[in-house]
């Protein structure tokens, strides 16, 4: 799997550790595994801070708010040029926040969000109940294979 991770070293809130990013590949391996997909296919994924974020946020969806993460696909795994599946920007300062918020571990918030939006980039969607649901059954199944479930 080819990942390229960007992050924003302005910030001096949280670093990715060694074992993060062969956790990171792992969790999209799971899902690319649970969907059948190629394991050729290329994740842009950036974190970055909340004034970032919520220009993106801003710009792309029209609501001028930090978010906790974007996602960014192509158009689905059949149609990606050159492999490229999409891109995933993640705010360091809200998966702290809501790891905390949470009672859980910052890596756990982390992948749980690479996950989230590792399934928006293969083409689910959370906008109505059922496809919120189906969307939801696949990140906890995920998650429990990855040891981070609830």
């Amino acid at each position: 799997m080819n990942l390229m991770i960007d992050i924003d070293h302005r910030q001096d809130i949280y670093s990715l550790q060694p074992q993060d990013e062969k956790l990171i590949r792992e969790a999209i391996s799971a899902c690319y595994k649970m969907e059948g997909i190629s394991s050729d296919y290329q994740i842009s994924l950036s974190f970055v801070l909340n004034n970032e974020i919520q220009e993106l946020n801003k710009h792309y969806r029209g609501k001028d708010v930090p978010t906790d993460v974007l996602s960014f696909p192509m158009d689905g795994p059949e149609d990606a040029p050159e492999k490229l599946l999409g891109d995933v920007v993640i705010s360091v300062e809200k998966m702290m926040e809501q790891a905390e918020a949470f009672g859980h571990s910052v890596e756990r918030e982390m992948i749980y969000l690479i996950v989230h939006s590792t399934l928006h980039l293969i083409g689910y969607d959370h906008m109505d109940e059922d496809h919120k649901d189906i969307m939801r059954q696949k990140e906890e199944m995920i998650m429990e294979q990855l040891s981070l479930g609830r």
